[in-house]
């Protein structure tokens, strides 16, 4: 995920309360479902956890129970969609067997419509993106989930590219994380005809610049 500047530094957990029955577990899962859905409607700024608390059909003491406020309600928002974005390429690693695979260029390809399929399909994730400068925690998850991402592809490129030095194989797949990362962002912002073009001409420009590293 794109890291924005100019972050503010939160304390270590944005949770007050983790649940320990499943009953709890549940009602903090309706919390984050109705926020994810408030702020996609609303955006960030006119939410209110008044209104999180009526969507998720629970008592605002409920919701203060886990939160002491609504920046801490989307740093936990925020940090649930980090880690399904790094849950998404697991599986979408877990399903592409590489010996079988017809080229690097298809994986490149999935691995960019499954991301941008993550982006249109969660409805809180744009404006989860576009406000992830509340916190310098979540500046700090979000470098490190795109690390561990580019830490996989680069597995990836070594089965395709074995004779690239490693550290050029890590360099590379930073710069296709970071690439692809930066431009999802632009791309969740603009209309859909535009956001189509855009990916697409994100799969021509990754492709590209791989083809000077892996093979044909």
């Amino acid at each position: 995920m794109r890291r924005p500047p100019n972050a503010t530094k939160r304390g270590p957990d944005s949770v007050r309360r983790v649940p320990t029955q499943e009953r709890s577990r549940q009602r903090l899962e309706r919390i984050l479902d109705a926020a994810d859905q408030i702020f996609s409607e609303v955006g960030y700024d006119a939410a209110t956890t008044e209104q999180i608390a009526e969507r998720a059909e629970t008592s605002i003491g409920s919701v203060y129970q886990f939160f002491p406020n609504k920046s801490a309600l989307f740093e936990a928002l925020c940090q649930r969609y980090l880690e399904r974005a790094q849950s998404l390429f697991e599986r979408l690693l877990e399903r592409t067997t590489l010996a079988d695979s017809p080229s690097w260029s298809k994986i490149v390809d999935d691995m960019i419509d499954a991301f941008w399929s993550f982006h249109v399909d969660q409805p809180g994730f744009r404006a989860v993106w576009v406000h992830q400068n509340i916190s310098a925690q979540l500046i700090a998850a979000g470098d490190a989930v795109n690390q561990a991402i580019a830490t996989r592809a680069e597995e990836v490129m070594a089965f395709f590219a074995p004779d690239v030095p490693r550290s050029k194989r890590r360099i590379a797949a930073s710069i296709v994380v970071e690439t692809i990362s930066a431009i999802l962002f632009v791309a969740v912002r603009r209309e859909p005809d535009e956001a189509k073009r855009l990916v697409a001409e994100l799969k021509q420009m990754v492709r590209s610049y791989l083809s000077t590293i892996l093979p044909a």
